[in-house]
């Protein structure tokens, strides 16, 4: 891995969402509390790795620049228009890789190992067999278990901690809560916010008249949260003229998008005051250094800056359509037309979202790791020079 990715030693220490560090946990739990049993995997092999999200090579829109033409239809003077507006390529489910990462030491992970793209490689019962160990003939229970938790890691678009207790939970998977790294009460606190957005949904199926209109409405969201009842679900999903076949991964999605909705307002303070260290505090040497230096660490400061840029923008514009759609539907109670519309494109949007959001946290930890020991936030000329060379390869 430390030829595919040069900054492997300050991604695993970033703690970004784009790294599930299994192996990190692991060593804790036999080091710290002396555990022996409760790990993730039941192949022991699989305890000792890493998984890794990134875009592809081939994927990266945010970077090139490029545009397509898009349409869409507007409600104006009663009258439907068609406008055309040029749309930056969105990041969906085949443009984001797993790789899952086998270090040759445990306790100096980013040392070196081996590595195994789980999103393109065919004989993947193969290759786990030669980087793990991991034996094609073993079907019982533990090992189907585990195909099927590797599984589940590769479909989500981001490695969040909420995101992979939620899916694991509600896949009936039971895993130690200690590789999660996110507390009860933030977990419930998230929870709280999506199925708070889920409520208005139940107008739109059950009788407000009914004796048990609340307990059916509360049933409802659960069920909505867990996205796996799509029998229970069927009648919103014809109110929605969601396709039966799409109706889990749409839901999960509608999920998922909230959930970074949730994200993108808590840390949305953070995130642009690391956009305002970039455009004019602190991204300039501590020192005095050449003007020719001085002008390079501009230009780099100025590319970083409008890599970031580009994926808040993108983040918001996504919380925009929804939040617009959602409001239009349930708050003024107008059009369904663009809720429906959002609920079919959730998948993409909940891949790009996370895509965003993920390059523009796993920026500001390496950030924040690189300028903790700085009072103003300045480095020096060749620390400065690092970092940003470092940012310039995670903002993607």
């Amino acid at each position: 891995m430390a030829a595919e990715d040069h900054a492997l030693r300050e991604t695993l220490a970033s703690g970004a969402s784009r790294i599930f560090n299994v192996a990190a946990i692991t060593r804790k739990l036999e080091t710290v509390r002396g555990e022996t049993e409760t790990f993730l995997f039941g192949h022991r092999s699989l305890n000792d790795a890493v998984f890794i999200k990134r875009p592809k090579d081939a994927a990266s829109p945010n970077r090139s620049g490029a545009v397509q033409a898009n349409t869409a239809e507007i409600l104006e003077n009663g009258a439907l228009k068609t406008v055309t507006f040029d749309l930056t390529p969105r990041v969906e489910k085949g443009d984001i890789a797993t790789f899952l990462y086998i270090p040759f030491d445990v306790d100096d992970i980013a040392g070196g190992g081996n590595s195994l793209d789980l999103s393109v490689y065919r004989g993947r019962a193969e290759a786990l067999f030669h980087l793990t160990g991991f034996r094609q003939d073993e079907e019982g229970r533990a090992i189907a278990r585990d195909r099927r938790l590797i599984e589940l890691i590769e479909e989500l678009p981001s490695l969040d901690p909420f995101l992979l207790r939620d899916r694991l939970e509600t896949d009936g998977i039971k895993a130690p809560e200690a590789y999660f790294e996110i507390s009860e009460s933030e977990f419930q606190e998230i929870k709280k916010y999506i199925l708070g957005k889920f409520k208005p949904i139940t107008t739109r199926v059950v009788d407000p008249t009914s004796p048990k209109a609340a307990e059916v409405a509360e049933q409802f969201i659960l069920k909505l949260w867990q996205g796996k009842d799509l029998d229970y679900l069927a009648p919103i999903t014809q109110v929605f003229r969601i396709d039966p076949e799409q109706a889990g991964e749409i839901y999960y999605s509608w999920k998922g998008v909230t959930y970074y909705e949730f994200q993108y307002k808590r840390g949305q303070r953070t995130l642009l005051g690391f956009a305002d260290w970039l455009h004019t505090k602190g991204a300039v040497p501590s020192h005095y250094v050449k003007a020719s230096v001085r002008q390079e660490l501009e230009a780099k400061a100025r590319q970083v800056a409008g890599a970031f840029a580009r994926h808040l923008k993108n983040s918001s514009e996504i919380l925009r359509i929804y939040n617009q759609a959602y409001e239009d539907l349930f708050v003024r109670g107008g059009d369904a037309r663009p809720f429906i519309e959002f609920l079919k494109d959730s998948s993409t949007l909940f891949w790009d979202i996370a895509a965003s959001i993920s390059a523009m946290n796993h920026g500001v930890a390496v950030w924040r790791q690189h300028t903790a020991k700085s009072t103003d936030g300045k480095l020096a000329a060749d620390d400065l020079t690092r970092l940003l060379a470092l940012l310039d390869r995670v903002i993607v």
